[in-house]
């Protein structure tokens, strides 16, 4: 069972490595690009919500980028939980369909995380950029998730699995790599640069950071667990 499923998210990280080098296929995986930022937005929201505050607001714009409005909660913890909630939620969604968790339930869970920001999106419509966007394309991209869940034969169901679980994980790395390019420049805003003026620590130290602990989850939860699989094959 796990050589099958390790099978299965190898391939996916393939698709996702190989459908890079192939020209205009960017439509191709454009929702699940989407997918990542819905993601990500949620983990500010589910951050804000941990620490005491409140989120009010979501929107994802159609270049992939998004917003998320809280008030209240604890900053540090909010601006860190975008990237880094990306990648450990793309981590442990890897993990768990290696350690046999059934992939309906996997995709179960996806759309479920996709329609919980839907709301969000809602209340944003007359303050968040992207609200609009956010609701014209995050109930379609929940709704196939669920119809996943039910209607596509296990096999099927685990390489989208492993596809979009990498996304997470490799998307939320090429992101963090963009953040670490763009907090050399003070006039672009980033989660990383709203630590510098929270903290008067440089973007760019949050970005290295971040991109660390993101290193640390891939290698702790995906390419070390992995590794051990191939070798029992």
């Amino acid at each position: 069972m796990k050589a099958n499923t390790t099978r299965s998210i190898l391939l996916g990280a393939v698709l996702t490595i190989a459908l890079s080098f192939v020209p205009y296929a960017g439509f191709l995986t454009y929702p699940a690009r989407l997918f990542v930022t819905f993601i990500h937005e949620g983990g500010h929201a589910l951050a804000a919500l941990l620490t005491g505050g409140l989120p009010t607001a979501l929107g994802v714009s159609p270049d992939g980028s998004g917003v998320t409005l809280t008030r209240g909660g604890v900053g540090a913890v909010i601006n860190a939980a975008g990237y880094l909630g990306a990648t450990l939620f793309g981590a442990l969604i890897l993990a768990g369909l290696r350690r046999g968790i059934a992939p309906k339930r996997l995709l179960t869970v996806m759309g479920a995380c996709v329609a919980l920001t839907l709301p969000l999106a809602v209340f944003g419509l007359a303050s968040a950029p992207g609200a609009w966007f956010a609701l014209v394309t995050g109930v379609p991209i929940a709704g196939a998730l669920l119809l996943a869940a039910k209607k596509l034969a296990r096999p099927n169901q685990e390489l989208l699995v492993g596809f979009l679980g990498v996304q997470c994980v490799l998307n939320a790395f090429y992101d963090l790599k963009t953040l670490f390019l763009l907090s050399a420049q003070t006039n672009v805003h980033t989660d990383a640069m709203n630590m510098q003026q929270a903290t008067w620590i440089p973007a760019i130290v949050w970005a290295s950071l971040w991109m660390v602990s993101a290193v640390v989850i891939l290698i702790g939860l995906v390419i070390r667990p992995m590794l051990r699989d191939l070798k029992t094959v």
